[in-house]
């Protein structure tokens, strides 16, 4: 409620006292503007391949894997899938903190044992610090000859080559970290533009990454040096994006990262729009809050890297809540019963440069990112309807942390309940402004105002009910995933009955 009353604030000073709005609108603008303008320019980089070298050695590698409430069927065919591995020298820890029914872990407990020695199951309840607590636990249990740490989520399928792969690319003694793209084995089709959306974001910003040295972590097929992990304290739990801020800390340090563009492991991706919501949330607070940590680190890290870091980590906030709150109280202002003034005039053409200049920089961003996809302008126009589509979440996450309001971690669900979350409920935000910028652009169009007013609250009501085009776009995950939790259910079943006594969960869905 309170980022609804700060919007209703903002609503209020916009009508009656615009000038104290104004200079806030335009360093807004500016920052945008400059947001925007460094995100295209490096989105026209090269695609950047990094060194590798023939592995002549296998030094040992700690593989940990955390979970928190998992379906056991998805977490024991992830674990199977790494006892493949074309490796020696390796060890995998899973951790499960804070499940409550035993039904949940202890099948997976008991099929971790029938893995082999190289797998350790470890579960504590009331572990602190979410996923970063986790791992930190691991990191105490680990082998003391280990001399690398991968991460990798309790949903996704590696390929039998993934360490060797990754090994190859640690050509240099200052790179502590490799990372890979994230890939999802429930795309279909018809999802296909939830998964584009994402891929954007590798195709950019992390290509983006090798030229400006600036990789981070991205949380999952992600492989560390155990030394600089220890030597940096491992993973801040207080951090919701704990891989983001490990990546800056990691060249707080002194060392680097390397982003190899090539598909190792496949996820599942959410299959829900609230689900969709809280990981996106999760994206763009967590990001957020690691800026604080890139500010710290000014002036002791290249400037380059700084640079690429703060684009990076802007990836997911856009800056669209002032210019919303100033475009609503707008349509108050076109009641024939109030003065209009030139500040006002001024606010809304600003306001609505703003939210223009949003609007085309992602769109030029994502046309980028897949232009060598085949059908890429068709699919470009559908990844970019359903990234618009959260602009007001990526907005008011971003002014959430600015504020330093209280904000509870909220962890992406991966159970499928009998009912869907409802869809009101998660958009309601979007849909009473969207409807309230359709009426202004009524009240335009009836007294006649200039264009500009009513093309900008066309084009933001717009935006906001493309909060519908995801939920539309990411429906038919559900079912396709439920097919693959189904398949992979009917394998590990035999595990499952042996010591649970009440089975009666369906699918998952993905957290990145």
């Amino acid at each position: 409620m309170a980022i609804i009353f700060i919007f209703l604030l903002i609503l209020v000073a916009s009508v009656f006292t615009p000038q104290y709005i104004l200079f806030l609108l335009v360093l807004n603008l500016f920052a945008g503007l400059f947001l925007s303008l460094s995100q295209i320019i490096i989105a026209l980089l090269p695609h950047a391949k990094p060194l590798h070298k023939q592995l002549n050695s296998q030094p040992f590698v700690s593989i940990f894997v955390p979970a928190y409430n998992e379906p056991p069927a998805i977490l024991m065919q992830t674990l199977e899938t790494l006892s493949k591995l074309r490796y020696d020298n390796f060890e995998v820890l899973v951790i499960d903190n804070n499940t409550e029914d035993p039904d949940i872990w202890k099948p997976v407990e008991a099929f971790t044992k029938t893995l082999g020695e190289k797998f350790r199951f470890f579960h504590v309840d009331r572990l602190s610090g979410f996923k970063a607590g986790a791992l930190n636990y691991l990191i105490k249990y680990m082998e003391k000859k280990s001399e690398y740490v991968a991460v990798i989520d309790a949903d996704y399928l590696v390929h039998s080559y993934f360490l060797t792969t990754a090994l190859s690319y640690f050509t240099n003694k200052d790179i502590a970290l490799v990372q890979f793209p994230q890939q999802y084995r429930n795309r279909i089709k018809k999802n296909q533009a939830i998964a584009d959306e994402y891929r954007h974001f590798f195709g950019i910003y992390m290509n983006m990454a090798n030229h400006l040295d600036c990789v981070p972590s991205t949380g999952t097929v992600s492989i560390y040096k155990s030394n600089v992990l220890r030597q940096i304290g491992g993973f801040r739990g207080e951090a919701l994006t704990e891989d983001a801020d490990i990546g800056l800390r990691i060249y707080g340090a002194g060392y680097r990262g390397i982003f190899v563009d090539r598909p190792i492991g496949y996820g599942l991706m959410p299959y829900d729009l609230e689900a969709y919501r809280k990981q996106k949330w999760r994206w763009a607070f967590g990001n957020a809050q690691s800026i604080k940590t890139l500010f710290s680190l000014f002036g002791k890290i290249p400037f380059r890297s700084w640079l690429g870091f703060l684009i990076h980590l802007t990836a997911w906030d856009h800056l669209n809540f002032l210019p919303f709150a100033v475009l609503a109280a707008y349509s108050v202002v076109l009641l024939p019963n109030i003065p209009v003034t030139p500040t006002h005039r001024l606010l809304l053409e600003i306001a609505s440069l703003s939210i223009f200049v949003t609007l085309i920089s992602k769109l030029i961003l994502i046309r980028v990112a897949l232009r060598n996809q085949p059908n890429s302008l068709s699919r470009s126009l559908r990844a970019f309807g359903v990234h618009i589509g959260m602009t007001f979440l990526y907005s008011e996450a971003w002014l959430t942390y600015i504020l330093r309001m209280k904000f509870t971690f909220e962890r992406t669900n991966k159970f499928i309940f009998a009912k869907m979350p409802s869809l009101l409920k998660n958009s309601y935000k979007e849909l009473v402004l969207g409807l309230w910028f359709l009426i202004g652009m009524v009240e335009a169009i009836f007294w006649g105002t200039r264009i500009i007013t009513v093309v900008a609250y066309f084009v933001s009501s717009i935006i906001l009910f493309s909060v519908y085009y995801v939920y539309w776009k990411i429906y038919p995950t559900k079912s396709y995933s439920k097919k693959i939790f189904e398949n992979t259910e009917k394998k590990y079943l035999p595990y499952i009955k042996s010591t649970t006594h009440n089975v009666n969960y369906e699918l998952t869905e993905a957290r990145l």
